[in-house]
């Protein structure tokens, strides 16, 4: 077959193609079934002629563009399905709780490595006051003897939720990523976060008597959060365990198999995150909310959390056992 013979066969079929690609522009569900099945048809075909136009020097002027249709067509074969509602309500009301459960006992030791250092720092402070300085600056501790935390200048808007949304976020992905150092970073992100992002001003707070002060701040959001930075934090060493110990398969094999868990888990945890930023937004920084509902609240989560995470996606055997 000629060269101008085999352009002009195959010049409508390329301009077909054109026309379903730009009718799924969006999504192949724009597309009608048939539509779907001559899509992957002409795909096949203009792989065809990409192939000959590399090989024959009087058609080589046109593989840009052939080559610029074949990856725009690949991209419309294999793109992925866009994730339905039914997906959605399987991975959190059955994928993320079961993961939480089978990874308990490293979710578990994020949190004995939290309180172990806010329960150090607490001892320090109690025991050697001059210490306070490591955990709160100067400015800061002249306010607590008037009684003033630093939270009282932060205003409840959703401004001051979205940062501290996006502060936690932070906080917890770097928990999970921090896992590729062998697990040690994970470690010690943990512990010197229970120092001094918790056990230290908390006792500071405490020996200038606001303690209870800052816990009435903390107690509404701080079970939602706290939990979800010990599920980041045993994500993060799920990967270290497994590049440590990664049994009878390959590292790199072992390491992919618990990405997938770690993954499921950091997933799961940021729609936690966003809920706990916008109780610390909208009540924890709101002075007009009585230590009565903030109690609520936290004993609200907390239920809602065991409830949750411990029964949600259970079969009948499972919950039998």
């Amino acid at each position: 077959m000629s060269h101008k013979r085999w352009l002009r066969d195959q010049e409508p079929r390329w301009q077909r193609l054109e026309l379903l690609l730009e009718k799924s522009r969006h999504a192949t569900s724009f597309l009608a079934p048939q539509d779907i099945r001559e899509l992957g048809q002409l795909y096949r075909g203009v792989i065809n002629d990409l192939s000959r136009a590399q090989s024959q020097p009087e058609a080589q002027h046109l593989e840009p563009y052939l080559n610029n249709l074949v990856q725009r067509c690949h991209g419309r074969v294999y793109e992925r399905p866009p994730a339905s509602w039914r997906e959605i309500s399987r991975f959190f009301l059955q994928d993320f709780p079961r993961c939480f459960r089978k990874n308990s006992a490293l979710i578990g030791l994020a949190f004995f490595l939290f309180i172990a250092g806010a329960a150090i720092a607490m001892l320090t402070v109690y025991y050697n006051p001059k210490t306070e300085a490591f955990f709160l600056p100067p400015a800061v501790i002249e306010q607590l003897d008037q009684g003033v935390l630093w939270t009282d200048t932060m205003q409840a808007n959703p401004s001051e939720s979205s940062f501290l949304m996006t502060n936690n976020i932070r906080v917890a992905f770097n928990a999970f990523a921090f896992g590729v150092l062998f697990g040690v970073g994970t470690l010690l992100l943990l512990f010197h976060n229970g120092l001094f992002a918790f056990g230290g001003p908390l006792q500071v707070c405490f020996q200038h008597g606001t303690g209870w002060k800052l816990i009435n701040f903390m107690m509404a959001h701080g079970v939602i959060e706290l939990t979800t930075i010990f599920i980041a934090g045993g994500a993060g060493m799920m990967i270290g365990f497994a590049l440590l110990f990664p049994g009878e398969l390959p590292r790199w094999q072992a390491v992919r198999e618990k990405s997938r868990e770690a993954i499921v888990l950091i997933a799961g945890c940021v729609p936690l995150l966003v809920i706990a930023g916008i109780i610390e937004g909208m009540v924890s920084l709101n002075q007009a909310v009585p230590t009565t509902a903030r109690l609520a609240v936290s004993v609200a989560s907390a239920l809602w959390l065991i409830a949750y995470l411990g029964f949600c996606g259970r079969t009948p055997q499972s919950t039998a056992r």
